[in-house]
């Protein structure tokens, strides 16, 4: 015999709810203590109405707040719904994050990189986990975006290296020979969209977590076709 179970939990009460929970408690109290001093006032001082009326007032002042934190809440979680709904989105899409690494998988891996102006020579350097130079080339030198599409392909020894994580480092120069400083980026495609217990979204990007408003850039997967093999770029 199966036993029915269920697993459903009711969600905690937001903080404005808690809140105005507590002040009616608090209002509830207070107006019990101002009816006992009212009946039990002596009738030849009686109790001051403008202090009376302050403490009214401030519990007045004090629902309307949280009622503003209320409409605030509401607020953030619908930007917060629109941003979850966007960030599914990019799932199998490409993107780039803050970093230098790009993933080599089936045979093909995409780095990318930022000049602040256009160059006259761009060198790039693809290593392994280990450190271990694994391809060595130029790169475009226009002002602005540059990808550079690798195959895999070892440029010093022509092996195919194995799919993993790889990490790139730019070298630029202008006509004078002085250099230019590059903007790495990482690339790599998602793979799923989670929501955490504190609202933060997070993006599977290979095999790190990177926040939502780490995202720089998002974009159909590159797919290049290099001619005769090694690195190349786009």
């Amino acid at each position: 015999m199966i036993t029915p179970t269920s697993n459903v939990t009711t969600p905690p009460a937001s903080a404005s709810t808690q809140d105005v929970a507590t002040l009616n408690g608090d209002f509830t109290f207070f107006l019990k203590m101002l009816t006992t001093q009212l009946k039990n006032q002596d009738p030849t001082e009686p109790m001051d109405v403008s202090q009376m009326t302050a403490q009214i007032a401030q519990y007045s002042s004090v629902e309307q707040q949280i009622k503003t934190n209320k409409n605030l809440e509401s607020l953030l979680s619908a930007n917060k719904q629109s941003q979850l709904s966007t960030a599914v989105s990019y799932i199998g899409k490409e993107v780039e994050t803050v970093g230098n690494t790009g993933n080599l998988v089936s045979g093909q891996a995409t780095f990318s990189y930022y000049l602040p102006q256009a160059a006259t020579s761009v060198s790039v350097v693809v290593t392994d986990a280990s450190g271990r130079a694994v391809f060595q080339g130029s790169g475009t030198t226009k002002n602005g975006a540059n990808l550079v599409v690798w195959d895999g392909k070892n440029s010093f020894t022509n092996a195919q290296e194995a799919d993993g994580e790889y990490t790139i480092s730019v070298q630029a120069q202008d006509a004078e020979g002085k250099a230019i400083a590059a903007d790495t980026r990482a690339v790599g495609t998602v793979a799923a969209v989670q929501n955490n217990k504190g609202g933060n979204i997070t993006l599977t990007v290979g095999t790190v977590q990177v926040p939502y408003d780490q995202i720089l850039a998002v974009r159909l997967p590159t797919r290049v076709v290099l001619p005769g093999g090694g690195g190349g770029n786009s």
